[in-house]
This record gives structure tokens, C-alpha cells and sequence, in this order.
């Protein structure tokens, strides 16, 4: 027997940081699922959880997250 598809929105915020950086939040429905900030030269993908990930762009990041997400969570 398989599983129904579930339909999932998706959202990414842009919050600026005091440095004049911005920060990507990840969010699914209303729970936000994690952060990619830029950490002097590189960009970390955080977790909830507090596990931290160095990844080359935000959208390695974002990548990242939703795995760690259906893989956790699923």
C-alpha cells in the first residue's frame, strides 16, 4: 500500500541581521525548520536541533534542511 501525497508549503524569510547581512529562515506551515546565515566567508545552514552545516550557497542550504526535515520528521 502506498502512501498519499502530501501537499507542504514551503516558505523562506529574509530577516536582515545587524551587520547588514541577511539571513535565510526556513519554514514549513507555521514551524520553522532552520536557518542559512552567512558566518564570516561562508554561509551554515543551522537545524533546530542545533546541529550547524557549512554549505557553499543558500540553496545547498535550504536543500539540506528539507532532508534533514522529511528525514526526522517524515
Amino acid at each position: 500500500m502506498s502512501k498519499r501525497e502530501k501537499s507542504v508549503e514551503v516558505t523562506i524569510d529574509e530577516q536582515k541581521l545587524p551587520d547588514g547581512q541577511t539571513m535565510s529562515v526556513l519554514k514549513i506551515g507555521d514551524e520553522t525548520i532552520g536557518t542559512v546565515s552567512p558566518v564570516e566567508d561562508r554561509l551554515e545552514a543551522q537545524l533546530n536541533d542545533g546541529d550547524v552545516y557549512r554549505v557553499k550557497t543558500v540553496d545547498e542550504g535550504v536543500e539540506l534542511l528539507l532532508r534533514d526535515y522529511h528525514l526526522h520528521r517524515g
